[in-house]
């Protein structure tokens, strides 16, 4: 299998006239599914454009293009998460979002700091994702690779997938801070048919990440156009029930201490004739 220019700009104008079409019909999609799906889709026209300057390293074109892919990875975190909050409680996602947002604003400015050649960082270790000495998209097994010479921050995980080989912030924004907010369901289709499948295609690790965006889309085409959208959404998450089990809890303890408090109160009625009783007699 060999992909092309001619594929991904095929592959784009399907993802781009998907949304149109979802934002624009009688009853249009939820916001964050097909602003979601845009955002991949412009991944994969920026792909298109970058095949017509494969391999060229010294050409402007082809480094801005890589740059621009860089920056994309930097800011999915954003559109992942509106996806995952779509599929919580409403009321939940409304309490979550503005912490979400900033948690991956940070993420993005960690990824970006890893982009700058400090000279105290040194050089990310070859074998990490997008790590290359010059800043090219090149070609890779079936599909394009990315090269950039990012710098050495995160080289002591190079070797630690779940840790994005050194990329920490994206895995955390992507998968861990969803699943821990409660969107389990989402996150586990997200990596089967993302991360998982494409590393499963190649064993260029720099053609990876190129290789995971394009599958993205036909993520999101699923989640819009099938009904697979229905077994994605989850009930109230567990911070949300924990306060309400704690406080079920505590219930049966005052209801049990109220209970006794009160025989205790009734018996000393009762006793209390008696006490006075035998007051009078002495």
């Amino acid at each position: 299998m060999c992909w092309s220019g001619e594929a991904s700009t095929a592959l784009a104008t399907v993802g781009i006239a998907g949304a149109a079409y979802s934002a624009l019909k009688k009853n249009p999609e939820p916001l964050a599914l097909w602003v979601c799906l845009l955002y991949f889709a412009s991944m994969e026209a920026l792909q298109a454009v970058s095949y017509s300057v494969l391999n060229q390293c010294d050409s402007p074109l082809n480094q801005v293009m890589t740059l621009f892919g860089y920056l994309h990875i930097t800011f999915q975190p954003f559109f992942i998460n509106a996806v995952a909050l779509y599929f919580m409680p409403k009321d939940a996602a409304r309490k979550l979002a503005p912490w979400v947002y900033a948690a991956c604003f940070v993420g993005a400015i960690s990824m970006l700091v890893q982009l700058y050649p400090f000279s105290w960082a040194g050089s990310c270790l070859p074998g990490r994702p997008l790590c290359g000495q010059i800043l090219c998209t090149v070609k890779g097994e079936w599909h394009l690779a990315w090269l950039l010479p990012t710098n050495g921050i995160g080289n002591s995980m190079a070797e630690h997938a779940y840790l994005g080989y050194g990329f920490l912030a994206y895995p955390v924004m992507a998968f861990f801070v969803p699943s821990l907010y409660g969107s389990w369901r989402f996150v586990l289709f997200s990596w089967l048919a993302g991360p998982y499948l494409a590393s499963l295609t190649t064993n260029n690790i720099n053609e990876w990440p190129a290789v995971w965006c394009l599958f993205s889309i036909g993520l999101v085409l699923a989640i819009i156009k099938t009904p697979l959208r229905q077994h994605l959404h989850v009930g109230a998450p567990w911070w949300q029930m924990l306060p309400r089990w704690w406080k079920t809890r505590k219930q049966p303890q005052a209801h049990v201490g109220g209970a006794l408090l009160g025989e205790a109160k009734a018996l000393k009625v009762e006793n209390r004739p008696q006490l006075e009783s035998a007051s009078s007699a002495e």
